[in-house]
């Protein structure tokens, strides 16, 4: 339950640092100039590109019932119905690999997941630059996330975001962090600069918010399947103490009539 309700906080916290960054962006972008550029030439596609990367998000601990089953069979089941030309299933999760291997999924790249500890936003950051390094040498087209994602105890479902290309989520129009600030705020570094980072910290916000709704997803599964164990024990217990009651009375019961029975208060049959 602990480990459930710190990925709900800190994924809080993150959509809070978001919209925090989201903000800068919004003082950046005037100053940015939006002049057309040439179109540049792609270059042509290395060895062994990949169209897409479906990276599937499971756990690296058991005692979580059908978590990783559910998000292996529908991963696989997403991925094949998907028109990519050439792909790659990346798997973070120790449980999950065995539960992809299982369903003849060829897994390219695995990571294992923290077994005491949640995923870190630094841990997350510098996964995102690299693959983001990777898809700018064009490597592969497109990166896409396949977890499973918390809606209430014990229920989660299917869930795919796209980290790569990545499209930016602006906040609503009436949100505060769109509202001009007085004074204004002086951008002394290159706004281009700012912008590049800040993009690549909303790519690295992405991938955390994927791996930390997962972990909440994972957690609150194992927590509601502990508690019904461990209200079926506690139900168990007491039909055991029933049980053990009912033959205590009778072993009363019969040692009362044999007491009876040799005292000559009862016929003995």
């Amino acid at each position: 339950m602990g480990a459930w309700q710190m990925a709900n906080n800190k994924i809080a916290l993150m959509n809070k640092y978001e919209s925090n960054y989201d903000r800068i962006l919004n003082e950046v972008m005037p100053h940015i100039s939006h002049k057309r550029q040439r179109s540049q030439q792609v270059p042509e596609k290395p060895p062994g590109f990949i169209d897409t990367i479906y990276l599937i998000i499971g756990s690296e601990r058991g005692l979580c019932g059908r978590f990783n089953i559910s998000i292996a069979e529908k991963a696989l089941s997403y991925i094949k119905k998907q028109d990519a030309s050439s792909y790659q299933i990346w798997v973070m999760g120790s449980r999950l690999l065995r539960e992809v291997d299982r369903r003849g999924g060829k897994v390219t790249w695995r990571m294992p997941l923290p077994a005491s500890s949640l995923f870190t936003y630094q841990q997350s950051y510098t996964l995102a630059q690299s693959w983001l390094e990777q898809f700018e040498t064009f490597n592969f087209n497109h990166f896409v996330i396949l977890h499973n994602q918390s809606l209430k105890s014990g229920i989660y479902r299917f869930s795919v975001n796209q980290l790569l290309p990545y499209q930016i989520k602006r906040s609503p129009a009436n949100s505060i962090y769109t509202q001009e600030l007085w004074p204004p705020p002086i951008i002394e570094t290159d706004p281009k600069g700012i912008y590049n980072r800040i993009i690549q910290h909303f790519i690295a916000f992405s991938l955390h918010q994927s791996i930390l709704k997962s972990s909440a997803a994972e957690h609150s599964t194992r927590y509601n399947l502990m508690q019904e164990a461990s209200d079926n024990a506690e139900d168990i217990i007491e039909d055991l103490l029933r049980v053990i009651n009912a033959e205590r009375k009778r072993k009363i019961t019969e040692e009362m009539q044999e007491l009876a029975v040799s005292a000559g208060l009862l016929e003995h049959e």
